[in-house]
């Protein structure tokens, strides 16, 4: 009864969430100034793809900003500056809201483009892409999954998102747009 309840107004803040204006556009990867990525620590593998994706994004002159939700203790550093870590522990409320002190200094920020990588549908994720600012907002999905209403890419694929694959799709896709 009580997962009832919460899921009941979580789907309530997603909904209120979606009706919010905001102004679409896809750029050609080159011309992607800033970049926002949802993640989620598990993996110091999956943690390492995404450190050198945004070294690599950084290097190119573009600013990425990460939030990673962290379920269980981990046992690898995270050394990307512009990184910040919401515990579910201690960071969420009891309807799984992310206190506003947490997220402020990823959602305050408007991207060119914003990466979900946690491939899976999550109220955290779902809430943080419909609360920051973003042109073009991007995200894994299998089949049975539709996100479409609260991203603009969908890239599909079976099982779980490999993080190294999922990236360099974004940076094809992204690249095929003409300038």
């Amino acid at each position: 009864m009580l997962e009832f309840i919460k899921n009941f107004r979580r789907k309530r803040i997603i909904r209120d969430l979606k009706a919010t204006p905001r102004d679409k556009r896809i750029d050609n990867i080159e011309e992607v100034k800033s970049i926002g990525v949802i993640c989620q620590l598990d993996t110091e593998q999956n943690w390492n793809v995404l450190y050198h994706f945004a070294k690599v994004m950084e290097n190119q002159g573009k600013k990425v900003n990460i939030i990673a939700i962290q379920d269980d203790d981990i046992n690898f550093v995270v050394t990307h500056q512009a990184t910040t870590i919401c515990r579910s522990k201690t960071d969420l409320n009891f309807w799984g809201l992310p206190s506003w002190d947490s997220i402020k200094d990823f959602s305050d920020r408007h991207y060119d483009l914003l990466i979900d990588t946690i491939g899976e549908e999550n109220f955290f994720s779902q809430y943080l892409a419909l609360r920051t600012p973003a042109s073009l907002k991007v995200v894994y999905a299998t089949p049975s999954e539709d996100p479409s209403e609260v991203f603009d890419l969908i890239i599909r694929g079976d099982g779980h998102v490999e993080l190294k694959g999922f990236f360099n799709n974004i940076i094809e896709y992204l690249g095929m747009i003409k300038k």
